[in-house]
């Protein structure tokens, strides 16, 4: 597969994503409104709405509190099985996010993630989620888990078309899958130039 998703630069997203949640420590008290969910097909670029209202972990939750899977007990997924429950995709997208999180100097976006994560299964275990949106998300978790990450980012374009407009209020989970697919794209390509480098 020709490989056409855009390279990101790590720090210059890291430093929009310091920049952009400064507003979230004042606890505003302005209601979301549908108006400000925006449903078009992401751009993958450096600009601000990549990580804009992504909050930081350090002053929102303690990092004991985060979900983890078990190492001795990982999910494993067959592939191309498109019919997992949305408590059944949970555990891969965490696997993923400590995935994520074992690699260096990503511990602090991986447990940002995790708490967003929360979020989606909080409305998963509640059932709010329709079945076009749990459909959407098992081809986005199928890339994930198979290091498929341009198919994934794919995958998700099309997922956030089918959220409902009432999880606009809900709009900075969406943006933790955008940002684990991202990362892990990244670290992907970095490894595979390490290892052309060292056959040379």
């Amino acid at each position: 597969m020709n490989d056409t998703m855009p390279s990101i630069n790590s720090s210059e997203l890291y430093e929009s994503f310091l920049g952009s949640t400064m507003a979230e420590r004042s606890f505003s008290s302005r209601p979301t409104t549908s108006s400000s969910f925006n449903k078009e097909v992401p751009s993958l670029s450096n600009s601000d709405d990549m990580l804009s209202q992504f909050t930081l972990p350090n002053y929102v939750e303690l990092p004991n509190s985060f979900q983890s899977v078990d190492p001795e007990n990982l999910p494993k997924k067959v592939r191309g099985d498109m019919d997992l429950t949305g408590k059944q995709l949970m555990p891969f997208l965490f696997k993923a996010a400590d995935k994520l999180n074992a690699m260096k100097d990503k511990q602090t976006k991986a447990e940002g993630i995790k708490i967003r994560l929360k979020q989606l299964q909080s409305l998963v275990n509640e059932d709010l989620l329709p079945a076009s949106t749990i459909r959407s998300l098992n081809h986005v978790v199928d890339s994930i888990e198979y290091e498929n990450y341009q198919q994934a980012w794919e995958a998700y374009g099309r997922f956030v078309q089918t959220l409902p407009e009432e999880t606009s209020r809900s709009w900075h989970w969406p943006s933790s899958i955008k940002l684990l697919i991202c990362e892990l794209k990244g670290a992907q390509r970095l490894g595979s130039a390490g290892s052309h480098l060292r056959n040379q």
